[in-house]
């Protein structure tokens, strides 16, 4: 009895490999687009409506936030004149309701430039950003006074001086009292050691909580959303072997360790740099980076779960696989035998012919498929100086 061979429908034709490899391809792709255009607009949206905007100059003391008594600002004007005139340092106080969203060392620096605050080439200005609402402040020092006014000095005057009285909310006491060790030490005199022990640190322990529940509920969301993908599938008939919990259990475990691992990093870095939020924001790039090329894989199962004609080329595919890896045996499709010994690895389902019609099917198959006022108008940040929060 002659054995009759069923050609499969031109759309079943290419091979599972080739199939496979333009799928995974085509969702990459995307996702490479889709992380791009999320680094640009965040990027975008960083520099523009991130950026602080500062309030032109209005004398050497302003409050916008209200501590400041008007005799308390009578008394600083006094003391800011005096270091003026006697240590040469042009200082100015600035405390702001916000800081709209950005760091406190970029409102520094963008007020200390629109202020210009110090003198043409001595760049003497110093500035005294503080921000009661978020409990943060900021020594701002231009180049000429980085020589006395260091790093170092600016960090002790914050933890010694300013942190506690600030705490105690004595903020013209603070600043006074900063104002006097910064003209001893323009007079070359060196601040005494601190006997305090119990100075408080910059770390706020108690973020750590929220930043690992926002982390780790931000990292199980592909894994909830391929778990409706699934469901939704399971409704329209297109089922994969095995229950739910089998389908969906590994999605889990990847994006739970995911949730752990940057949740643990963001919630302790988040907590041990209050003052620079860009520490959070950069590991949080990394958390959707990582995890955007490894739940590729999903994306492609949760595509032929929620459309039908991926799911029927998906079916297709693993037909052909399965009938492949069998080759020993003669299969029975649709009524009619069907031998995969005979199954040309160019053509998906047609039977070798002679030399003849082979030539001329794979002839014919190849010809188819081819304006502010300012201080003093001179000075620059030096980028010196400290920050911190109380």
């Amino acid at each position: 009895m002659k054995t009759t061979f069923l050609q499969p429908p031109a759309t079943h034709l290419s091979p599972f490999s080739v199939s496979r490899l333009r799928s995974l391809r085509y969702v990459a792709v995307a996702w490479l687009r889709m992380t791009f255009l999320a680094c640009l607009v965040f990027t975008l949206h960083a520099n523009s409506a991130w950026a602080f905007e500062s309030p032109a100059f209005q004398g050497d003391v302003l409050d916008e936030a209200g501590i400041l008594s008007t005799a308390d600002k009578e008394t600083l004007l006094t003391r800011i004149r005096e270091l003026r005139e006697n240590s040469g340092i042009w200082a100015a106080i600035y405390v702001a309701n916000s800081l709209q969203q950005d760091s406190i060392e970029s409102a520094a620096v963008s007020v200390f430039e629109k202020w210009q605050l110090g003198k043409t080439g001595k760049d003497n200005g110093l500035l005294i950003l503080i921000v009661p609402s978020e409990r943060k402040m900021k020594i701002e020092v231009g180049y000429g006074l980085e020589g006395f006014i260091t790093d170092a000095f600016s960090k002790r005057v914050l933890d010694e001086i300013y942190k506690p009285a600030f705490r105690q909310q004595q903020y013209s006491e603070g600043l006074l009292q900063g104002f006097e060790v910064m003209a001893k030490a323009a007079n070359g005199e060196t601040m005494a050691p601190s006997s305090d022990a119990s100075t408080q640190s910059d770390v706020d322990w108690s973020r750590m909580p929220a930043l690992f529940a926002l982390a780790f509920t931000c990292n199980l969301v592909p894994a909830f959303l391929y778990m409706l993908a699934v469901l939704y599938g399971r409704r329209q008939g297109r089922r994969e072997p095995g229950s739910l919990w089998k389908n969906i259990r590994l999605p889990f475990i990847v994006c739970g360790f995911f949730g752990l691992f940057f949740g643990i990093f963001i919630s302790v870095f988040g907590a041990a740099f209050v003052s620079d939020p860009m520490v959070v924001i950069t590991l949080s790039g990394m958390n959707f980076i990582f995890a955007s090329f490894l739940i590729v894989p999903y994306t492609i199962m949760a595509r032929r779960l929620l459309f039908a004609s991926a799911y029927r080329r998906y079916r297709a595919q693993e037909r052909l696989l399965r009938i492949r890896g069998r080759s020993h045996k003669a299969r029975k499709i649709f009524g009619v035998m069907f031998d995969p010994t005979q199954v040309s690895k160019s053509q998906g389902g047609t039977r070798q012919e002679s030399s003849s019609s082979s030539s001329s099917s794979s002839s014919s198959s190849s010809s188819s498929s081819s304006s502010s006022s300012s201080s003093s108008g001179g000075g620059s940040s030096g980028g010196g100086g400290a920050s911190g929060s109380w």
